[in-house]
């Protein structure tokens, strides 16, 4: 063991055995107070080195040796422990980073200890060791720290760190954006103050629940929870509840997640929302509607009272939209679905259940009579003029009504209303009708006539008949009028009251109008030497139809057009008859149709003229060049009545625009010749002659007068 001679008395007595010191896995030294070293054990010379100039740059340093502390901080030879001690007499301790700028330091703890006062005999019993891995370890330890302190305070979401009364120790940047605080209002405040009144039960027995457990039981807990912000606003929150707890189990404090999940509560609800309500009006959709009425009918099923069922929708909505626009088509229902919701009684609902079909259900009715008054207040109250897109409109609607005891299930409730709903239209709108079982055969009945038209325009069993069309003063055939007939498998030959509605009613009148168009066409073909045209109805709903890129749904003037190039046939042969509200409810797509059709040479008539809406408007808006008078007029002629003037004044107007007029259902020689003394130059009815199939036809003699039957009553439906 190295020493140097005694530089003071208490030096000289202060010696270590070596036997004793050097067994010691502890660096030890004995240090003058003039810092020369006066003993080390074999531990300290492992560390410092043999020399006493190397062990005494640990108690005292050396100029070109850089004491260090484990932060990196630099450290004055006169705060080493040594010096410490040796000036205050103060036993100190330090780890010690000693080495070069061109190499790691070596890091030693560093523990001196004064044997005496501080006087010029002091000494210092100093101990070194090796605090390479102590270092480490602390440097992975502040690492972690900071990591964790990180993690915290940039979080996404919100953390706090709370004690067992609730109240926040601690929080993060994300908590106090959620909750709209700063860190100072949410500090040592309870949290429980900031939750939902209604959430707060439930949250403290979970919380008490975890507290309560055993060590080694659930630790956390994850709840929905809602929140008051500072701003008022409600939070929506996921909460998960963790208990930090010491070795033995005992509780210390509590460690929640808050995770702001008010947008995504708020997508869900709208997803719910729209999963049961229209999202244009805001009322009930058809779901609802069915879950309620369901509900409704079970409930009266054993209780007094019925529940009744309203299946409505706006008349002739189509024109508002067509011609108005669509956002005037939404506002207009918009607007009769407030009156609806304002008009009904607490406890009932209103739906939407379609574009433009609405339903109501009135709970809790006593008869079919009171049900009625319930319906009628209603629609007194949707019955008011709308300003939309600039014109003052008068939604109108039209309704079934059911009431039922809740024998029925929702479905059939809802399905006998809406086959009341089709007789009051049929009826002629704007009024309602109570179902009546005869309803429902009758729909049933239309089915099937549906799925037989279906068939029967697949396979073609249709006929055309011709009417002829004669000149009122000789009797002369100058045209003929195409009239279909269904040559049924079973039946017979079927006039169109038996099958036209249904036809429309299906959309099935556009392949069978296009076949009639067809049919015709080659019909004349056929007949080059007939005499005039032939003139075929067409319903409003074959006008204005766009091509369907090939499915076989073509516009009407196109399909003409195919037809007349396919055959050779001149437009100037052939006349297409519209209604009279088929050309007021006109598009601009229907306006083009008609425009290309006189572009073929086809002439325009206006069919049952008289029966629509604005008769002289309807004339002079589009491109017709003929109408004919109905046959509801010609059935009253010579009472010297309204319908004398009436025709005198049609007939008058053919004149005055040089157009082609027609009296229909001229079924006597007196209303001949009052249609004659009318004005009227042309007319056709049984007089001259019934609908023939082409082979019964005399075309023998073009334009010959046909041979006069008796007076019969007329045929009314025609295509």
């Amino acid at each position: 063991m190295a020493r140097d001679a005694p530089s003071s008395p208490l030096a000289a007595r202060l010696t270590l055995t070596s036997d004793l010191a050097d067994v010691l896995p502890q660096g030890v030294l004995l240090v003058g107070a003039d810092g020369a070293v006066l003993s080390a054990n074999a531990a300290a010379r492992d560390l410092l080195g043999d020399a006493s100039t190397d062990l005494g740059a640990v108690v005292l340093g050396e100029p070109d040796l850089e004491p260090w502390s484990p932060d990196g901080v630099a450290i004055s030879w006169d705060e080493l422990p040594a010096a410490s001690a040796l000036r205050t007499g103060v036993p100190a301790s330090a780890v010690v980073g000693l080495g070069r700028a061109e190499a790691d330091p070596s890091w030693l703890r560093v523990t001196a200890t004064p044997l005496e006062q501080p006087t010029q005999d002091a000494a210092l019993l100093v101990t070194v060791d090796d605090a390479g891995p102590e270092v480490v370890q602390a440097r992975a330890l502040a690492m972690h720290a900071d990591m964790v302190r990180v993690t915290f305070e940039d979080a996404a979401i919100g953390m706090a760190l709370v004690d067992l009364d609730g109240r926040v120790i601690r929080a993060n940047a994300a908590l106090a954006r959620s909750f709209v605080m700063t860190h100072a209002e949410l500090l040592s405040r309870p949290l429980d103050d900031l939750a939902h009144p209604e959430d707060r039960e439930q949250g403290r027995a979970e919380i008490a629940r975890l507290l309560e457990g055993a060590a080694g039981g659930p630790t956390s807990a994850t709840m929905g929870r809602r929140f008051i912000t500072g701003t008022g606003t409600l939070l929506h929150t996921r909460l998960t509840v963790t208990v930090v707890r010491d070795p033995s189990g005992k509780p210390l404090h509590l460690w929640h997640q808050i995770e702001d999940v008010t947008e995504m509560r708020r997508a869900q609800d709208l997803l719910e929302w729209r999963a049961l309500y229209d999202h244009l009006t805001g009322l009930a959709n058809r779901r609802l509607l069915l879950d309620r009425l369901a509900h409704a009918l079970q409930q009266h099923a054993h209780a007094p009272g019925h529940v009744a069922v309203v299946f409505a929708d706006l008349d002739d909505f189509k024109r508002v939209n067509d011609s108005l626009g669509h956002d005037a088509g939404d506002l207009l229902l918009r607007v009769v679905a407030d009156r609806l919701r304002s008009a009904i009684r607490p406890g009932d609902t209103v739906a939407r259940v379609g574009g433009d079909e609405f339903v109501i259900v009135f709970e809790k009715v006593t008869s079919a009579e009171h049900a009625g008054e319930l319906l009628d207040a209603v629609l007194a109250v949707v019955h008011a003029p709308v300003h939309v897109g600039g014109h003052d409109v008068v939604p109108r609607l039209s309704a079934g009504l059911t009431v039922n005891d809740g024998s029925r299930d929702a479905e059939r409730v809802l399905r006998d209303a809406d086959t009341a709903l089709y007789v009051a239209k049929q009826s002629g709108r704007s009024r309602w009708e109570v179902y009546q079982d005869e309803y429902r055969r009758e729909a049933l009945h239309r089915i099937s006539v549906e799925a037989e038209l279906r068939g029967a325009v697949q396979r073609g069993d249709f006929v055309l008949h011709y009417q002829p069309i004669v000149d009122l003063s000789t009797s002369e055939v100058i045209a003929h009028e195409a009239l279909v007939r269904w040559q049924h498998r079973e039946r017979g030959l079927l006039l169109p009251g038996e099958f036209i509605q249904v036809c429309e009613d299906t959309d099935l009148i556009v392949g069978l109008g296009a076949w009639v168009i067809e049919e015709a066409v080659a019909f004349l073909a056929r007949h080059p030497e007939l005499p005039g045209r032939v003139y075929v109805n067409v319903s409003p709903r074959q006008i204005g139809r766009r091509d369907d890129g090939g499915s076989g749904s073509r516009g009407l003037a196109q399909t003409v057009a195919d037809v007349l190039a396919a055959t050779g046939v001149s437009g100037e042969r052939l006349g297409i008859e519209i209604t009279e509200s088929g050309v007021l409810q006109a598009t601009d797509l229907a306006r083009a149709d008609l425009d290309m059709l006189t572009e073929l040479g086809v002439v325009l008539v206006l069919d049952d003229f008289g029966t629509g809406y604005s008769a002289l408007s309807s004339v002079l808006s589009a491109p017709i060049r003929g109408l004919k008078l109905d046959r509801s007029f010609t059935m009253r002629l010579g009472d010297n009545g309204a319908c004398d003037r009436i025709s005198t004044a049609i007939a008058a107007l053919v004149d005055s625009l040089s157009s082609h007029g027609v009296v229909e259902g001229i079924e006597t020689e007196d209303q001949r010749q009052l249609a004659l003394a009318h004005g009227w130059t042309h007319g056709q009815g049984w007089l001259f002659g019934h609908p023939e199939p082409e082979h019964a036809l005399d075309l023998t003699s073009p334009g010959h007068p046909p041979t006069v039957p008796g007076t019969r009553r007329a045929l009314r439906t025609r295509v």
